[in-house]
């Protein structure tokens, strides 16, 4: 996209310019300039870059570039207008209220908001979470609110609001949040610094409605259970409902679970990191226009939009992994057989070694936490509910064939998430039922399970 900036204060990056324009782009290192993702043409105007002029036209990255002139123009990528956003869940029926509300989900990496009329979804939104520009992971955030913590408050308060106009917020009474604890608290403007040292202490789970951020409109939030394991797995266990011997599983950057068992509920995370949202990996994009989302073998995909594929999502790495692996390309070190660097998928677009070791042991670390959670449990999952965007489009059969999933019975039940901060807009008397649900859980450090280390490296292999 073509966009025209004006020169901002002295010392604001073309990134902040271009993110304030509504086209934020992927900074996942943080502004730092090592990731690349941040990558621009320059078209018109002067630019400095990493403290030399740069010229026009020219690439550069818009986390160190800075406009000189009063006018510029540049052509870039923006991961707002492109990211895919889940609003689907699978769970019972919203209760009936008498007027229109709004329920969102805050992300680490996307929002997600739908309005609920008479107990139906009538219009839905979605939207980059901005916050990305401090980094791709609540880490990130977390370091960065030391800070810049009101700045990380605006960006999603604003982003929030923004989506809730979108939807429109004439005559709603109110408004839910559900998100993990780092992103509840940021919403709040609380420091979540004690979560990112040990012992990862939340220095909130519960928050009080707020009436000063949608114009008056009282905003609900879902309470959270620790530090690793927030809200949005209090609004997931609202609507899955556990039952003994289930357990519930959010795969993203942490993988979070809860198991269900005779004496209790038992909870956990898992550092899976970002490298299923394709951070890290040379072609990795999210699940969006351009990227490839299955992948069949002998240059057989599907590409979400159509067209020329421009980057890998993270359930098409997943199928990549099981196809190469059982065709006998890839041994079970990851590595490819015959020895090879890159395998080509389409084009320049393919998989290299080293985003193979990022992969193994973001499998190795969601399978190691699954098992070890039953082992320290003393019991097997007979079901698995797997929640989230990233589930949606997971071909499980695949997913287990890498030893990523234990071989167990699995049902997809979408963005719960998003399905609990809607359930308590539409009843707010559903917040003492959720407090409870926050309180149910035990945790338990996968670092303090003694079969954890030995799990992790062995699953690190491809079966």
């Amino acid at each position: 996209m073509i966009v025209e900036v004006m020169r901002g204060e002295a010392g604001e990056t073309l990134a902040t310019q271009l993110a304030a324009k509504g086209a934020a782009q992927d900074l996942r290192c943080g502004g730092r300039g090592v990731c690349g993702r941040c990558r621009v043409k320059l078209l018109e105007g002067e630019w400095e870059s990493d403290g030399k002029r740069a010229g026009v036209p020219g690439y550069a990255l818009s986390c160190r570039t800075k406009l000189l002139s009063e006018r510029g123009v540049v052509e870039a990528e923006s991961v707002c207008a492109r990211d895919s956003t889940s609003v689907k869940w699978k769970t019972s029926p919203m209760p009936v209220s008498e007027s229109a509300v709004i329920g969102i989900d805050i992300g680490t990496t996307t929002l997600a908001a739908v309005k609920v009329v008479r107990g139906e979804v009538a219009a839905s939104a979605g939207s980059f979470n901005p916050q990305y520009r401090y980094g791709d992971n609540v880490i990130s955030r977390i370091n960065a609110a030391a800070s810049d913590l009101e700045g990380l408050r605006r960006c999603v308060t604003d982003a929030c609001f923004a989506l809730a106009e979108r939807l429109g917020l004439e005559g709603v009474p109110r408004v839910a949040v559900s998100g993990n604890t780092v992103m509840s608290c940021l919403f709040h403007g609380v420091d979540p610094s004690s979560i990112g040292v040990w012992p990862f202490t939340p220095p909130r789970l519960r928050f009080e409605p707020v009436s000063d951020l949608f114009g008056g409109i009282p905003v609900y939030t879902v309470p959270c259970v620790s530090g690793y394991v927030g809200g949005d797995i209090t609004a997931g266990l609202g609507e899955v409902g556990l039952r003994p011997g289930e357990m519930l599983v959010d795969i993203g950057t942490n993988c979070e679970i809860v198991f269900c068992t005779d004496s209790g509920m038992v909870c956990t995370a898992a550092a899976a990191g970002p490298a299923f949202e394709g951070a890290g990996l040379g072609f990795g994009v999210r699940a969006s226009d351009g990227a490839v989302d299955h992948y069949f073998g002998e240059g057989r995909f599907s590409c979400i939009g159509g067209g020329a594929p421009r980057g890998i999502c993270g359930s098409a790495y997943v199928d990549f992994l099981a196809v190469e692996r059982a065709s006998g390309r890839l041994n079970d070190f990851g590595r490819f057989d015959p020895p090879a660097d890159f395998m080509a998928i389409s084009g320049s677009v393919g998989v290299s070694e080293r985003d193979i070791e990022q992969l193994l042991k973001a499998k190795a670390a969601v399978h190691a936490g699954i098992v070890s959670l039953e082992e320290y449990c003393g019991a097997t999952a007979s079901k698995i509910y797997l929640a989230g965007g990233f589930a949606e489009f997971l071909d499980i059969r695949n997913a287990v064939a890498i030893g990523m999933l234990p071989d167990r019975v699995y049902e997809r039940v979408g963005n719960t998430s998003l399905a609990g901060a809607a359930r308590l807009a539409c009843d707010p008397d559903e917040m003492g039922r959720l407090e409870r649900l926050a309180e149910a859980p035990r945790e338990v450090s996968l670092n303090t399970i003694e079969s954890f280390q030995d799990n992790f490296i062995d699953s690190m292999l491809l079966p």
